[in-house]
């Protein structure tokens, strides 16, 4: 399971660009992300943790306004520790005893295979995409004057295990009105693509909210809301046994040879 115990909910990444919507008919050759220094590619469950985690922080921003000015929500992994400490107290303290307010945080519960997606014959199927213009290779003036051809990526993997995730997620806010509009805005994105889309993205559900505003916490007001993200994914691992019992990957990089085409005129006397 992924650890996220670094990570501070008053220092989490802002882009403030935004992350663009994947678009559905995408070549699915650009759904798997190549690890720094390999030439493998894979999709891990950690892969899938950060996607979530990004798209919540990055694409939909969740804001609340507080004090008449509007303050970005922080989002932290409830990783074992924070998981039960939320569970005994039914809120989230610092290192001070302080409580977090607003805080949404998540953590994956649970994750099965998907019966109707996944095939014992499609495991050893491997399909080649070919992705263009690439790091070797950029599009520039001087390869369109010179007649240079682009050196063509192509990308061969196995077909993925196809899961369905479920992940726990937990709103703290101080009031009513904050809670109703953090819904809206998440909401809003519910039965989405979510994730990047030149690494991963992972069609997402959220079927029902369940709120309490009745939690007395000392002398804390507290609104809590509950939510389960259903999450449709694929893994794809590094290595995998292949039908005659030997180890292979299960993925594979090439390139083409790039090629300069030359022309000459040939005058005649």
């Amino acid at each position: 399971m992924a650890d996220y115990s670094n990570q501070k909910p008053d220092n989490l990444p802002v882009d403030n660009t935004g992350v663009d919507i994947p678009d559905t008919n995408q070549n699915r050759g650009f759904d798997t992300k190549s690890e720094d220094g390999k030439n493998s590619i894979t999709i891990t469950l950690m892969n899938i943790d950060e996607t979530l985690i990004k798209y919540l922080n990055q694409r939909i921003r969740p804001l609340v306004t507080q004090d008449k000015r509007q303050v970005k929500v922080p989002i932290i992994y409830g990783n074992p520790e924070r998981w039960k400490s939320v569970q005994k107290d039914g809120v989230f303290r610092d290192y001070k005893g302080k409580i977090q307010l607003p805080l949404i945080m998540l953590r994956r519960s649970g994750l099965k295979k998907s019966v109707n997606r996944n095939s014992p014959v499609n495991k050893y199927l491997e399909r080649t995409f070919e992705t263009g213009w690439n790091r070797y290779n950029p599009y520039d003036r001087f390869a369109a004057v010179n007649g240079i051809k682009p050196v063509k990526q192509y990308i061969t993997t196995v077909t993925p295990d196809y899961f369905d995730l479920t992940y726990e997620c937990v709103i703290w806010t101080e009031y009513m009105e904050q809670m109703n509009r953090l819904i809206e805005q998440i909401s809003f994105e519910d039965d989405e693509y979510w994730g990047d889309r030149n690494q991963y993205k992972f069609r997402t559900r959220i079927d029902e909210y369940k709120i309490d505003n009745t939690l007395p916490v000392e002398k804390d007001r507290l609104v809590k809301t509950t939510f389960t993200l259903n999450v449709n994914a694929y893994l794809l691992p590094e290595r995998m046994v292949d039908k005659y019992g030997k180890i292979m990957q299960t993925s594979q990089e090439r390139y083409s040879v790039k090629k300069i085409v030359t022309f000459s005129e040939i005058e005649e006397g």
